[in-house]
């Protein structure tokens, strides 16, 4: 159980794309370039773990959406509630082998001198916690569509394009005003910070010189991991990091096919890990959710039922006391829309502006 102080410290400070530089904190490294730049700090706790993710939270089983549309904003918004689903008969060691032989079939292969481009759609929740005033928490889910230019190496400055959407109301919560004031698009720059630890760095050049076979790479995710000590709720919480660390490999990145094969085997070994028949993706594609549940959330990967291609992810609420939002709810959706490689990140006017991103 988690009381509301360590929630609070969970989720304050981190926003949806960007890995911190401690497993928990990865996430929020990269995802927050985005948030510095626009003068926000960083407000959710991975891509979901996308984790997502990393990740993500998610329910399981077949899903049914429901879209309740309140008019007023103040008094709420959209919410989006998923009912509650079934674990799938079929083992994440499955379903996870066969996105292991679909990663054999990956062909994107950049030089160092190239760019890593990732297209996303993205949802988060974004979190805001009164101080020593009587301002009050609040709650809502933050939207974009995303897309990003990487260096191939990490040693070339990126870009990052990220255009606002409709806010949604977190379910539960009325909808703030400052929802609102993001609009329209913006461009950010990403310099070249100083380098994360070796078994944190997510660009291209470093993952491909990862291990290639499944107990590689699951040392690999529990890396930032002390020796066990008999401890099951620290047992629980290096699960729980393993399981960030995969998403953050997967999230606005791209990995070689042969780490991407181990990865998912090495997922499949996760403990709690279990299998969705049925979940959907932030662009409405439908597919296989294979995931986990933290912090009365559960964290889906979604595969393409017939390629199993990876998606994107989700994340359903499944413990409304820590969760502080009702069963079913929906809280963190993404869909992957495309991978690519470039030459250069675009020569975009606003980015030849002092707008960085910044390394904080």
């Amino acid at each position: 159980m988690i009381d509301d102080k360590d929630e609070i410290e969970m989720v304050a400070g981190i926003r949806p794309d960007a890995p911190p530089y401690d497993h928990e904190a990865k996430a929020t490294a990269r995802r927050g370039l985005a948030a510095a730049a626009a003068g926000r700090r960083p407000l959710w706790r991975r891509p979901y773990t996308m984790v997502l993710a990393g990740a993500l939270a998610v329910a399981v089983g077949v899903t049914v959406t429901v879209m309740v549309s309140a008019p007023d904003r103040k008094a709420g918004g959209t919410e989006v509630v998923v009912a509650m689903p079934k674990i799938a008969p079929m083992s994440a060691t499955e379903v996870l082998g066969r996105a292991a032989r679909a990663a054999e079939r990956s062909d994107l292969d950049p030089r160092d001198d190239q760019f890593v481009k990732v297209e996303s759609q993205t949802m988060y929740g974004s979190f805001s916690f009164g101080g020593t005033g009587t301002e009050q928490e609040k709650r809502y889910l933050y939207r974009t569509k995303r897309a990003i230019w990487l260096s191939a190496n990490g040693e070339k400055e990126g870009a990052l394009r990220i255009e606002y959407l409709e806010p949604h109301a977190y379910p539960g919560w009325p909808i703030p005003q400052e929802a609102y004031n993001e609009q329209g698009t913006e461009w950010l720059r990403l310099p070249v910070c100083g380098k994360p630890p070796a078994h944190l760095r997510t660009d291209y050049a470093s993952l491909k010189r990862l291990p290639g076979d499944a107990e590689g790479m699951r040392a690999h995710l529990y890396a930032g991991s002390d020796d066990d000590n008999g401890d099951k709720s620290e047992e629980k919480d290096k699960d729980r990091t393993a399981w960030t660390a995969a998403g953050d490999m997967l999230r606005e990145t791209y990995i070689p096919p042969a780490q991407r094969a181990a990865l998912f085997k090495a997922v499949g070994a996760i403990p709690g890990v279990s299998v969705v028949e049925d979940a959907e993706d932030a662009a409405g594609r439908r597919g296989i959710g294979v995931g986990r549940v933290s912090m009365g959330v559960r964290e889906d990967l979604i595969f393409d039922p017939e390629t199993y291609e990876l998606l994107g992810e989700r994340g359903v609420v499944v413990d409304e006391k820590i969760a502080k939002s009702p069963v079913g709810s929906l809280v963190a959706s993404t869909a992957q829309l495309s991978v690519t490689v470039a030459d250069s990140p675009p020569d975009a006017p606003e980015l030849k502006a002092d707008k960085a991103s910044g390394c904080g």
